[in-house]
C-alpha cells in the first residue's frame, strides 16, 4: 500500500508543480513588494516547495477528473484537448498551503524580508509571547 502511494505520489509531482505555479507567482509578487527580489524568491519558492508535495498527496488521495474537450476553431476545424479538473480536496490543499507558506517562510527566515516595521512593539502583543518587561512585572504584581 505504501509503495503504491509513493509511486503515484512521485508520478504526480511534476503535474502538481505546474498546478502550484500560479499561487507561487502570487506569493512571489507579494514577497517582492514586502522584501524585494530576495523576498520574491523566498516567498515564491517557499510556496512552490510546500504546495507541490501537498497537491501530489491530495491527487493520490482524491484524484481529479480527466477528460477530453472537443470544439471547433475559427477555421471550422475540430479540436480535441485533454483536460484535468482537480478534486475539491486538491483545490483546498492548494489554497491552504499557499496561505500557510507565507508565515512559514517568515518563521524560517526570522521575518527578515519585511522592509519596514514601523508599528510600536509595545502596542501590539499577544499574551505570553514577547511581552515587554514592564507588562510582565505588572501581570506578576496583579497575580500576587
Amino acid at each position: 500500500m505504501k509503495q503504491k502511494f509513493l509511486q503515484k505520489f512521485v508520478e504526480n509531482l511534476k503535474p502538481s508543480a505546474t498546478y502550484a505555479l500560479p499561487g507561487a507567482g502570487i506569493n512571489a509578487l507579494l514577497g517582492f513588494v514586502s522584501g524585494g527580489p530576495l523576498g520574491a524568491l523566498a516567498y515564491g519558492g517557499g510556496d512552490l516547495l510546500l504546495n507541490t508535495p501537498a497537491i501530489a498527496a491530495a491527487r493520490v488521495a482524491r484524484p481529479g477528473v480527466q477528460g477530453t474537450l472537443t470544439g471547433i476553431d475559427a477555421a471550422g476545424k475540430a479540436i480535441k484537448r485533454d483536460t484535468y479538473m482537480p478534486s475539491g480536496l486538491e483545490n483546498a490543499v492548494n489554497i491552504g498551503a499557499s496561505f500557510a507558506s507565507y508565515p512559514l517562510v517568515d518563521l524560517a527566515t526570522g521575518g527578515r524580508f519585511y522592509k519596514d516595521r514601523t508599528a510600536n512593539q509595545n502596542q501590539y502583543f499577544y499574551p505570553g509571547i514577547n511581552l515587554p518587561p514592564e507588562v510582565l512585572k505588572q501581570l506578576q504584581q496583579e497575580n500576587a
